[in-house]
């Protein structure tokens, strides 16, 4: 149980598509997918699972030079950064102001990650307050763009998130999904990883991802988790240059940011290194990072909520041979670290479908308010690997439909929706804040 009670609660390279090397290889990407795509729905169903061409609908159109228009990542209280892609020879240039006419445009420094990725951070920014910005390549301009600070905590009532994962495929449903995201207004936006298939190359991110989502990205913040498709191509050297988040531990993807009361911890559970390998084994510096963060939210009165998210999921009911199921290693070292410092939801994806539990605690069922919330989003727009979706006495809802999440935090309740391609929600629920075992109502 908390020490101090919860106001409210109830107790590498890119590829220019033009040589031999990159027909070769994009013929190796299909060879691969078509051998996975044939293990799911047997060799006649291929043409349903194989991606189809990007659908422009959705995106404003990319003027020359950019490849990606700019999109607002690692935002704060008082600071946020801006990236976008041009030709690696251009000279660009980013201004910005408060969105208020008697503001005059101030510059930021522009950096380059390589590859043509360009940065700007911006500091000194207000509070809670609507941020304009233009960016300049060559000399044509992209925006004027919005975007809005975090505010301090307990400033706001409500905090509307967009939870998501396993999106980047190409498809036309991932297409549709995103035409509804962008009708709806998010504070921000969580990804649980697999952002771009098949590789995670510098192409699959600007066509699968920046392309589709870039109205959005222009205005929301987007916090990314790392997804094993994420880092195949180059280790994750084209997923490091595309984004930006607050560090915890150098050279590392995993991290915590606070947004209003509202503690978020995104994990890293698909490089190759040992921080990824002592998650799973219940030790390391990943594991060391998670419990001294949850530790020190247990005693922060201004945390009301911890919400963890990450791409392999420790429950998941998928059926069949082509369903990942949990990640056994993360059940084993994640739910009793979220028992001890009481995390209220773990949101993952991996497997392409979505599901949520009851509460639980010590891998049991238990009333609401009394554990932990897990959610499988990975339903985002990826080929539908499992035959069918179980279910056990901790199921609560599942669906293989392709859907994204809104998340809304009103004080002591956050309600959920999950919506699909045609716009109806398939499921809604609402989570009570993990209160501990010892409050009323939790104890046996």
């Amino acid at each position: 149980m908390r020490a101090v009670p919860r106001a409210g609660t109830r107790g590498v390279s890119r590829r220019s598509g033009t040589s031999e090397t990159v027909r070769a290889a994009e013929f190796r990407r299909i060879g691969r997918l078509a051998l996975l795509c044939a293990a799911s729905l047997g060799v006649s169903g291929l043409g349903a699972c194989m991606p189809k061409p990007v659908d422009p609908v959705p995106a404003p159109p990319v003027p020359e030079p950019f490849a990606r228009i700019p999109y607002v990542q690692n935002v704060g209280l008082h600071e946020a950064t801006i990236l976008w892609m041009t030709p690696e020879e251009a000279v660009d240039s980013l201004r910005f102001r408060l969105s208020d006419a008697s503001e005059t445009w101030r510059t930021a420094p522009v950096s380059q990650r390589g590859h043509g990725v360009r940065a700007a951070r911006l500091v000194g920014l207000p509070a809670d307050t609507e941020v304009e910005y233009e960016v300049y390549g060559r000399e044509t301009r992209s925006g004027p763009w919005t975007f809005r600070t975090a505010p301090e905590s307990g400033a706001r009532d409500t905090l509307r998130v967009l939870l998501f994962g396993d999106s980047g495929w190409g498809s036309e449903d991932q297409i549709r999904l995103s035409r509804r995201m962008d009708r709806m207004s998010w504070d921000l936006a969580i990804h649980v990883g697999d952002i771009a298939y098949y590789d995670g190359s510098e192409t699959d991110f600007t066509d699968r991802h920046f392309r589709v989502y870039s109205r959005m990205l222009t205005r929301t913040p987007f916090f990314p988790s790392v997804g094993n498709h994420d880092v195949r191509a180059d280790g994750g050297e084209s997923y490091d240059r595309a984004f930006d988040w607050p560090e915890a531990v150098a050279g590392t993807r995993f991290y915590s940011f606070r947004w209003n009361t509202v503690l978020f911890l995104a994990l890293d559970t698909s490089s190759h290194t040992e921080d990824v390998q002592g998650l799973f084994a219940g030790r390391g510096r990943q594991y060391a990072w998670l419990e001294q963060t949850l530790q020190a939210a247990q005693t922060d009165p201004s945390v009301k909520w911890i919400v963890v998210y990450g791409h392999h999921p420790p429950y998941s009911h998928a059926v069949g041979i082509s369903g990942h199921g949990p990640a056994y290693g993360i059940r084993s070292s994640l739910p009793p670290l979220f028992d001890r410092y009481d995390v209220d939801l773990m949101a993952a994806g991996h497997d392409h479908h979505y599901e949520r539990t009851v509460a639980i605690r010590d891998r049991r069922p238990v009333p609401d308010g009394c554990g932990s919330v897990y959610i499988i989003q990975g339903a985002g727009g990826a080929s539908r690997y499992a035959r069918d979706v179980g279910s056990s006495p901790a199921s609560a809802f599942a669906s293989r439909e392709f859907s994204f999440t809104e998340l809304m935090f009103v004080g002591d309740r956050l309600y959920g929706r999950t919506i699909g391609v045609d716009g109806a929600t398939q499921d809604e629920f609402t989570i009570l804040p993990n209160a501990g075992p010892e409050s009323p109502g939790c104890r046996e």
